[in-house]
């Protein structure tokens, strides 16, 4: 069988996923009784994963009662959400099938050589209890997942449901997952499990992921292309939540916000098209998670780009080390409730929301006539003219010479300057890439000097509070200085990068 799978997946603790089954959420609307199966697949590819590298997973899947050959691409994901391509059919043994991989059209299958490189990378193991729900307009199949990925002798454990869509909607989808969320702490996968099979057979723990903007030709429409940049946001929080929350690395954290902070600037950017009932409940959630987050990405900064240097440079100085231990514990403080307010059902529950909103929400049905045309134009004019405006009012605002601003007015430049660099790598691929290059690693030098000059000026009144005690204060104003003294440098430095980010061309003028 050939087709498109559209699923959401949704993680779940093994406690809650033995009950689920008898909950509301899954027993109202039910189409069949439930069925349960064992499923044993074994997931295929080059020593090199050559497939992985394009987005694609093949699996031989033993049913019970015969063998199904099931080939998917990447297709995209976002809050739970996969649309993929899916090829599947049955084999009358375990063996692959190469024909069949041919016959999907995907290029990695052109070459039929190929088929004789795969070998098996990992397994699943998975008990399934299946249940068809349905309703007015539509039906869906829900696979409740218990089991394991295995490479070798190492595992990770599987507990999850799966919404598969039969007929309908994907906001019917999300419509029975804030039924699940409504009566357990179900939380959105952002990974399938080949994705996470892949890792563990590289033994890899989950990693902290850089921002990766979405790759948008000219031909793109408007909508087309904030669905794009917003999904890639939500990958993007996403990914470094379950980094958090495998590792507790700060910079998760730092990499969450920066998630969150690139989905506000696209809202922004995209204003025009974007309004809706929908996006004040979106904005409030934004608020709420970086209201959390934020302070302890401050509490990191602190240590490691205001304490740690003086300390290197005056290593042994009890009234530094003393002072050091003391915000070192206020981070892990810090830390632990941000870890806490990821792991709750709000957060959870906020994922979701913004998955619903990006695929199905308001903005995508407007009331009036002018907003639907916005939404069908394409990308090029409108980048071209957005780009423009936050380039504007970051000139305005930085005027002539930065080193004349108040600390307030470079901290409000700073964050502009972010605004309109977010807004230049969502549209970097409409443009030459030699211009862009030059026009954003100018302004990201930039931003790295005003940030320097902002956490000196945050630092001041926290090292002038109470500190570890005894000698306390005098190694808090051992670290004043020494920042103090870099001050006057790098001011000099924001002005000449300033000067020439002002000198160049904005590349998306359409002159």
């Amino acid at each position: 069988m050939d087709g498109r799978e559209i699923e959401l997946k949704l993680a779940l603790a093994p406690e809650d996923l033995a009950r689920i089954a008898q909950r509301p959420c899954l027993s109202a609307g039910r189409l069949a009784e439930p069925t349960s199966k064992r499923l044993s697949s074994i997931y295929y590819d080059t020593s090199d994963h050559i497939l992985a590298s394009q987005g694609i997973a093949v699996r031989v899947r033993r049913t019970g009662s015969g063998f199904v050959q099931t080939v998917k691409t990447a297709g995209t994901s976002v809050s739970g959400l996969f649309d993929r391509d899916e090829w599947e059919v049955p084999l009358a043994s375990p063996d692959l099938d190469a024909e069949q991989l041919r016959l999907t059209g995907l290029a990695a299958f052109a070459d039929g050589e190929l088929a004789d490189l795969l070998t098996p990378v990992f397994s699943t193991e998975v008990d399934r209890v299946l249940i068809r729900l349905g309703g007015e307009g539509w039906e869906a199949e829900v696979a409740l997942d218990r089991g394991a990925l295995v490479v070798g002798d190492r595992r990770e454990e599987i507990s999850e449901v799966e919404l598969e869509l039969v007929s309908g909607t994907p906001a019917h989808l999300f419509r029975l997952a804030t039924h699940i969320q409504a009566e357990t702490a179900a939380r959105p996968l952002c990974l399938s499990k080949s994705e996470r099979g892949y890792s563990l057979a590289a033994g890899k723990t989950a990693p902290v992921v850089k921002a990766k903007a979405p790759i948008l030709t000219p031909a793109m429409t408007v909508e087309e292309s904030f669905r794009a940049i917003a999904r890639a946001c939500l990958e993007h929080l996403m990914l470094n939540e379950r980094c958090l929350l495998a590792t507790e690395a700060g910079e998760a954290i730092h990499q969450m916000r920066v998630a969150m902070r690139r989905m506000r600037s696209a809202i922004k950017v995209f204003k025009a098209v974007t309004e809706g009932p929908d996006l004040e409940r979106i904005k409030d959630d934004l608020r709420w998670l970086l209201a959390h987050l934020g302070p302890a990405r401050d509490a990191d900064v602190f240590l490691s780009e205001i304490v740690d240097p003086v300390l290197a440079a005056h290593p042994g100085n009890a009234g530094l080390i003393a002072l050091r231990a003391h915000w070192r514990k206020d981070r892990e403080t810090k830390l632990a409730a941000a870890i806490s307010a990821v792991k709750s059902k709000r957060y959870a529950t906020m994922t979701l929301n913004l998955g619903r909103w990006v695929e199905t929400g308001d903005w995508l049905t407007p009331s009036h006539g002018g907003a639907r045309r916005r939404l069908a134009e394409p990308i090029a004019t409108f980048a071209a003219g957005r780009v423009g405006k936050v380039v504007t009012r970051l000139l305005k605002e930085g005027g002539e010479t930065l080193s004349r601003l108040s600390p307030e007015q470079r901290h409000a430049v700073r964050i502009r300057g972010k605004q309109v660099r977010y807004a230049g790598e969502f549209f970097a691929s409409l443009v030459p890439r030699k211009s862009t290059k030059v026009y954003l690693s100018e302004l990201a030098e930039l931003q790295d000097v005003l940030g320097k000059l902002n956490d000196i000026a945050v630092a001041g009144p926290k090292l002038s509070g109470r500190g570890a005690g005894a000698g306390s204060s005098r190694a808090a104003g051992l670290i004043a200085g020494w920042h103090q003294s870099r001050r006057a440098t790098l001011l000099n430095d924001a002005d000449k990068c300033w000067k020439r980010w002002r000198a160049l061309p904005l590349p998306w003028d359409e002159k």
